[in-house]
């Protein structure tokens, strides 16, 4: 999804298109601006890129779509955010190999206070940037955007941390944090969760079809010791999951387990929907944001929250309750909590779309929105992988694309 991320970002220089070849005797025509006809693309429209474009990488990950923005666009300079301190390092390396550090800056942080972080950008960064649209009265250094990514997946290199207990292949500390600073990790989940909360987080997080039946043997292994390492939750997991289902998948199925814990530890649906409001308000008039997804639930976050950010209002989905307690399924020996039990674990499980008057909405980042500013959907349907693509990286199967444009009104 490299390639349509750069296009739709407006990664592209001038100069790297090819004008047309004219034939003898025929008058020069008039070099064709860039146009866009990707899958689930807006109409074509006339757009020219800015040799003074500043781009915003909102997950830095090892570096890979900071360094393709800034070849793509070889005077376009780049500020990446990323939680990781150690990927941050990892990515530094990297880009200095490649002999552009230079054009990058590198803020340590949460993508949901971006305006926050921009602030703590030198402004010598900002100073070949041409002021359009400055706010009347603004006294500071105006940070214009004018293209954002977010990739809500997670790192590779981040799996190969076995200390991190990011994956199930390999033995480890129940980790799962990307800011290694932060109090909650998925051993607290895992051990101080009740059985409601565990099912709940399976379940809406990653429709989890044994939610309950883990959730049952997850609390009945506590009640005789903690559950501490990856390993020891991956065996309970399998375990929990009928031997008749597992031999019916490749996937592992522990998968969606760790993939809900992780989601949950790093707090990854509120950081979408708060994330995206937050960059589309720095965002300069036209620019894009463009987010990859992983997860169904993770693209529906997306897609609800680019519709509100449109104007538009979202109803709530009322189809997204528990699942039905599967047949044969039966309460497990030892202590049972009861169904109403609540942990005294201060988390929350409710997921970003289910209303568009949410307090935690309610944010200086949309400053203006619906009156100065608002989004318009470039991608009325998600762009997916080619087979091609598939093929060449089997890792991009589940990986969807959507972007929105800033509109000034």
């Amino acid at each position: 999804m490299l390639k349509e991320v750069i296009e739709f970002l407006r990664c592209r220089n001038s100069a790297n298109e090819t004008e047309p070849q004219s034939q003898e005797n025929e008058p020069r025509r008039k070099k064709p601006a860039i146009r866009y006809s990707l899958p689930g693309a807006a109409p074509a429209r006339e757009v020219f890129p800015k040799p003074d474009a500043i781009f915003l990488d909102c997950t830095l990950g090892t570096g890979g779509h900071t360094l393709a923005m800034l070849q793509a666009h070889p005077t376009c300079r780049v500020i990446s955010f990323d939680r990781d301190a150690d990927s941050m390092q990892f990515a530094k390396r990297r880009l200095e190999a490649a002999g552009v550090i230079d054009r990058v800056m590198l803020v340590q942080g949460d993508f949901r206070h971006a305006p926050q972080l921009l602030e703590t950008v030198p402004d010598s960064f900002f100073d070949n940037q041409k002021i359009v649209g400055k706010p009347e009265g603004w006294t500071g250094a105006y940070r214009r955007i004018d293209g954002a990514l977010i990739d809500a997946g997670m790192s590779l290199y981040q799996v190969t941390w076995a200390e991190r207990g990011l994956s199930f292949r390999s033995d480890a500390p129940l980790d799962m944090r990307y800011d290694r600073t932060q109090e909650i990790s998925a051993h607290d989940l895992v051990n101080r969760l009740s059985a409601s909360e565990l099912e709940d987080l399976l379940f809406k997080f990653t429709d989890e079809r044994w939610a309950r039946r883990i959730a049952e043997f997850i609390v009945a292994q506590r009640n005789r010791s903690p559950i501490n390492t990856t390993s020891e939750l991956a065996q309970l997991i399998e375990a929990a999951i009928p031997a008749a289902v597992r031999h019916q998948t490749r996937v592992h199925p522990a998968t969606k387990t760790f993939a809900a814990l992780r989601l949950a530890v790093n707090d990854e649906f509120w950081a979408l929907e708060e994330g995206a409001w937050a960059v589309s308000s720095v965002l300069a008039p036209t620019a894009r944001l463009a987010i990859l997804t992983y997860s169904s639930n993770e693209d529906r976050t997306v897609k609800h929250t680019f519709r509100r950010l449109a104007g538009r209002a979202i109803e709530r989905d009322s189809s997204r309750s528990k699942p039905h307690r599967k047949k044969g399924s039966v309460a497990l020996s030892g202590r049972r909590e009861p169904r109403n039990a609540r942990s005294p674990l201060a988390f929350s499980l409710n997921l970003p779309f289910a209303d568009a008057d949410d307090p935690r909405l309610q944010s200086k980042w949309a400053a203006g929105f619906g009156t100065n500013w608002q989004m318009k959907v470039v991608t009325p349907k998600p762009v997916e992988p080619s087979p091609e693509e598939i093929a060449a990286n089997p890792l991009s199967r589940s990986c969807k694309l959507r972007v929105i444009e800033k509109v000034a009104l």
